[in-house]
């Protein structure tokens, strides 16, 4: 289980991974629109940052977001046996 501290530091390499595996596959598809001729090809990139890109990083975020929050540890009270420094002592000394 992650700490909440944990949990924030990966979730951007979790982000880079799936955009880079989304990239991966548009630029295979922008490839093949640069063999096609230049018209084709920005014709190719824009549909496929509508079509592609907006949707999946919409649908990624909350897909990573969800997966760190399940493995993420929630700790309201301390471990047994801890003290908690001035609990309760206001203005006592």
């Amino acid at each position: 289980m992650l700490t909440p501290r944990q949990a924030r530091y990966a979730f951007l390499p979790a982000m880079l991974v799936a955009m880079a595996v989304l990239v991966g596959v548009a630029l295979v598809a922008l490839q093949q629109g640069l063999a096609a001729g230049p018209d084709e090809f920005w014709m190719l990139a824009w549909v496929l940052a509508f079509v592609l890109a907006l949707p999946g990083a919409m649908l990624l975020l909350p897909v990573v977001s969800a997966v760190l929050r399940a493995a993420t540890r929630h700790e309201t009270v301390p471990l047994a046996g801890v003290n908690i420094p001035d609990a309760g002592q206001w203005g006592r000394r």
